[in-house]
């Protein structure tokens, strides 16, 4: 299934040759519509002026529009303007409201061709050219056609709607356009009049929003007051006739509104022209300039603020809210400081465990010190080591250095000075005496014995060195 945004460029490559057919009204992406029935498919809408049972094939809609599902509507565009014989009686919303707000009726001063005419103010908004507060509504309501100038005077209530003049004249033409996506006008707000950022049985205007398909959203304008309906389209490119001097326009990337039935049964009518359109939260996302029946076509809001160079600012409610929420985001992260605090107060009494287990440590170390090896302490057993004196010889094989070659009682003499270093081991007291035999009578070694002995002492030798050095690393 193709996505929106590949389905409006397929839209785009076409239009041009369908709004040229004879009968086609507009052409847009949006849902399509069988049996009379919105289903949730997103097509290639054609619009037509009436659906004919037999159609010159070069002029048919095809199924489907490079691999695009398409659909065909039966729809006729008007601008939601009334005009009506200065002497026609009054009706809609009548009111003379003190404060100049979105959602209420106006109209130019002058007559047209012997009609006046009436629409609604969209919205208070702010010119951005001289920062003050003006009114935005659609060009083809201040202005109506092409004989218009700025400075033209607006009245609120419109005449049609009991609106006098001059008595009821609040502001004048600053600026108005009437573009391929824009039908619209800025209206100066006299010094005195009050305004407020709000739209009549809506509420507070809260900045803007693009349009999206699905959206659900409401307006509020002269003729049909509060009302609700959906965005059923995209992209529409309609073409609208402005009548003498003006002719037929076509206004492209236009917003489609399908009327929520179970709520009114129009989603605007003439006299409606100028509202805005506002999602749930009351962001402007269209301004409301003609409809079908129950379909309604909006400016898309970006496009008003650009052309006419104003601005919608975010509402009080909007700053409120932001307020509201910036006290609960305080209360949420002080909710979190708390837990920390109280997980620090757990790490602290880790903490202290942790020296306490420390203290233990530094005991088993000073218990370590205490650690003796064959009746003797480590730390002997290493001063042992370090007091070995240094030998006046090589302590080579020991039959061979100096010292060595005097016999056997020479060589058991030498061993006596060896084992006389290592007196950290062993006391003098029980030190066996090596200068004569440990048994009486014994006859003297034979070659072989005395070889064997010379081999299990060089063995002992190199065991207490290996011992010694295995001892410097434990401790040191």
């Amino acid at each position: 299934m193709s996505s929106i945004a590949e389905l409006v460029a397929i839209k785009e490559r076409v239009e041009a040759e369908y709004l040229a057919r004879p009968g086609v009204t507009g052409i847009d992406v949006g849902y399509k519509v069988v049996g009379g029935v919105q289903t949730d498919e997103v097509a290639i809408r054609v619009h037509v002026e009436k659906k004919k049972a037999s159609v010159p094939k070069a002029q048919q809609v095809p199924a489907s529009i490079d691999g695009a599902v398409t659909d065909v509507l039966e729809r006729t565009y008007e601008l939601q303007v009334t005009r009506k014989p200065l002497e026609f009686s009054v009706q809609a919303d009548t009111t003379h409201y003190a404060t100049l707000q979105g959602g209420i009726s106006m109209g130019p001063s002058r007559a047209v061709g012997g009609f006046i005419f009436a629409g609604t103010l969209g919205a208070v908004v702010t010119d951005n050219v001289s920062g003050q507060k003006a009114a935005v509504t659609n060009f083809h309501v201040a202005c109506v056609d092409s004989g218009w100038h700025v400075g033209d005077r607006q009245v609120q209530p419109s005449r049609i709607d009991t609106g006098t003049v001059p008595g009821d004249e609040f502001g004048a033409i600053l600026r108005a356009v009437l573009s391929s996506a824009v039908d619209g006008a800025v209206v100066s707000i006299d010094a005195g009049k009050t305004t407020a950022g709000t739209i009549v049985d809506i509420g507070t205007v809260n900045g803007t929003k693009p349009a999206t398909l699905g959206m659900a959203v409401r307006k509020r304008g002269r003729t049909t007051g509060l009302t609700h309906g959906s965005v059923d389209g995209l992209s529409l490119s309609v073409n609208i006739d402005y009548g003498d001097g003006l002719g037929v326009h076509t206004l492209t990337n236009q917003v489609s509104i399908a009327t929520d039935t179970t709520q009114n049964p129009l989603f605007s009518d003439h006299g409606d022209s100028g509202s805005v359109i506002v999602d749930s939260t009351g962001a402007v996302v269209a301004l409301l300039f003609a409809g079908s029946g129950t379909n309604t076509i909006g400016n898309p809001i970006a496009s008003v603020l650009s052309e006419l160079n104003i601005s919608i600012p975010l509402g009080k409610s909007i700053f409120k809210d932001i307020k509201d929420g910036r006290k609960d985001f305080i209360k949420d992260k002080e909710k979190e400081l708390r837990k920390d605090f109280i997980k620090d107060k757990e790490v602290k009494k880790e903490v202290i465990k942790d020296k306490e287990l420390k203290k233990e440590v530094i005991k088993d170390k000073e218990l370590k010190k205490e650690l003796v090896i064959d009746g003797k302490q480590l730390k002997d057993i290493k001063d042992g080591f370090h007091k070995v004196p240094d030998l006046p010889f090589d302590p080579g094989d020991p039959g061979d250095g100096p010292g060595f070659g005097g016999g056997l009682a020479a060589r058991l003499a030498e061993l006596e000075v060896r084992l006389g270093s290592l007196e950290s081991f062993i006391s003098p007291e029980l030190r066996p005496d090596l200068t004569s035999s440990a048994f009486s009578a014994e006859e003297q070694l034979s070659t072989d014995e005395i070889a064997a002995l010379r081999a299990e002492a060089e063995r002992q030798v190199a065991d207490a060195a290996t011992a010694k050095s295995d001892l410097d690393n434990l401790l040191g």
